[in-house]
């Protein structure tokens, strides 16, 4: 099992027809593998369209149990609880679950499951959420067509589908008649569902990134009571003795919590998180990247530098390649300034690597907010009215406790400059390269009436709003990570220290050389 698999271990399937006692179902004699366009044969009755194959809780509660999963079984009932509440109950799933199982034709209509994941993915666009239709229908890729037609998912193959953040798996239940090859999406016993979601969920979030978070989650997962044990009742007398002593109190909450990052931090090396980045483990995921690359310029380059050790002439295009994404470029002999000319070279060689490096940048210099509403403090970036972009640079202790209006400085933030110092998204979703003004006279001094003791931001459709004492709107949308907000304030106060000196004009210019 990969660490991808081990992630979910939580699943609620949520059923109007759930077996109260499990006999096991008796095996289909034949398949059906006449197509779906072709004429039925005479004398044939045409099936039922409604889904009336039951689900046995005790089976799969047992097959789930077996491979590591907690499996609770719903049953829908239509008399007490309508759509609108079915739906409310999918999401509260959706929150607490790892895997979502949900029956297609609920009360007879798929109308309710179509609404409900719906729903879902307008709830949680920015979190993983899995949602298994295990159906009766006799045609599953009607139904992922379905969620494409009316809900706008894209397909990533027949029978998975996705949203943003939401992925809906189509499997058939045990006992119904499919079409074509429909069969080999059709679990012939309950106890083969949870294998067929894993191998879904592996096809699905493949991929170092992926691979490396997960088995991250998992570790922290893992560690939990051995940190939470670290953090015992016997430690609070000492926390309250340390929070008085410190000239502001409330700063120990940020020093604890700090305490406790240090501790994953821990955990996750103690679990070895960091070997997925080992060439072993990225080989196949390397040769998948190269796959489509151009990199005979990088290879060319790589044999004709005369720095590059272990004659390079001796290897083929693979294992050069394989070598240099691996090693590094500097590990194999490649000088700073010959590194700064391969990077196109290794662009090249690497499929969709714009994107993507502009997206890990993204990542690596910013974040979102998340569904709370947030603080205007360090590091908020914001767009005015007139579509220029700032950045908060005023000090969290100067942030909180606020008992009046308050001026926020704000530093002008340089929209796709010539040398960018970092990488945000705008509000648009458009991968944008930044700059930050440091002058100290291009700062704004912007005032902010608090509310309980914060300037906190108000919802602006998808995001979030600022609204200064003159009713000026500042749209927020991004936040810098801790490090390059605390660069920015640094680099202004380097230059608000900057001392004016005289000296030879004739030396300045370099005449002197």
């Amino acid at each position: 099992m990969s660490a991808i698999s081990d992630y979910f271990r939580t699943a609620l399937l949520i059923d109007d027809r759930v077996d109260s006692d499990y006999r096991p179902l008796e095996p289909l004699q034949n398949r059906q593998t006449q197509s779906a366009d072709a004429e039925p044969a005479s004398g044939l009755v045409p099936p039922s369209e409604e889904d009336e194959t039951a689900v046995s809780p005790a089976a799969l509660v047992r097959a789930f149990l077996e491979s590591g999963v907690v499996c609770s079984v719903l049953e829908a009932n239509e008399e007490s609880e309508d759509a609108s509440g079915l739906e409310e109950r999918v999401l509260q799933g959706a929150s607490s679950a790892d895997l979502l199982i949900l029956d297609w034709l609920l009360y007879g209509d798929f109308s309710t499951t179509v609404q409900a994941i719906d729903a879902l993915a307008n709830r949680y666009p920015e979190r993983i959420a899995v949602v298994v239709v295990f159906t009766g229908a006799h045609s599953l890729r009607d139904v992922a067509q379905r969620l494409i037609d009316d809900v706008q998912f894209q397909p990533v193959d027949d029978y998975i589908v996705r949203r943003s953040n939401t992925v809906v798996l189509v499997f058939g239940k045990p006992g119904v008649r499919l079409t074509g090859d429909e069969y080999l999406r059709q679990a012939t016993d309950f106890s083969e569902l949870p294998r067929m979601i894993r191998e879904d969920l592996e096809l699905v979030y493949r991929g170092l990134m992926p691979e490396f978070a997960f088995r991250g989650i998992n570790a922290l997962r893992e560690s939990a009571p051995r940190v939470l044990a670290t953090f015992d009742q016997e430690l609070d007398v000492g926390a309250l003795i340390h929070r008085a002593l410190l000239p502001d109190p409330d700063e120990a909450a940020t020093q604890f919590i700090r305490l406790l990052c240090s501790d994953m931090e821990l955990a996750l090396l103690d679990a070895d998180v960091s070997s997925i980045w080992d060439v072993d483990a990225s080989s196949e995921v390397l040769a998948q990247a190269a796959e489509s690359g151009e990199a005979t310029p990088l290879l060319d380059r790589l044999r004709n530098s005369p720095n590059v050790a272990d004659d390079p002439e001796a290897l083929d295009g693979d294992r050069l390649l394989k070598r240099a994404v691996a090693d590094g470029l500097a590990r194999i002999g490649l000088s700073d300034s010959a590194i700064s000319k391969a990077v196109g070279d290794l662009e090249a060689a690497m499929a969709d690597s714009v994107t993507s490096s502009e997206n890990l940048a993204i990542l690596m210099d910013s974040s979102g907010f998340g569904n709370r509403p947030p603080r205007l403090e360090l590091g908020v970036v914001v767009r005015d009215e007139q579509d220029s972009y700032w950045l908060c640079i005023q000090p969290l202790c100067d942030s909180v406790r606020l008992t009046g209006e308050r001026a926020f400085p704000m530093m002008p933030i340089r929209k796709r400059p010539p040398k960018p110092t970092a990488m945000i998204r705008s509000p648009e979703g458009e991968a944008l390269p930044v700059a930050l003004d440091r002058r100290p006279y291009m700062l704004r001094l912007v005032e902010f009436a608090p509310s309980d003791g914060v300037v906190r931001a108000e919802p602006d459709g998808s995001a979030w709003r600022f609204t200064d004492v003159e009713k000026q709107n500042y749209l927020a949308f991004a936040r810098l990570r801790p490090e390059f907000a605390a660069q920015a304030v640094q680099d202004l106060t380097s230059t608000v220290a900057r001392v004016a000196a005289d000296s030879s004009e004739w030396r300045r210019r370099g005449a002197a050389s």
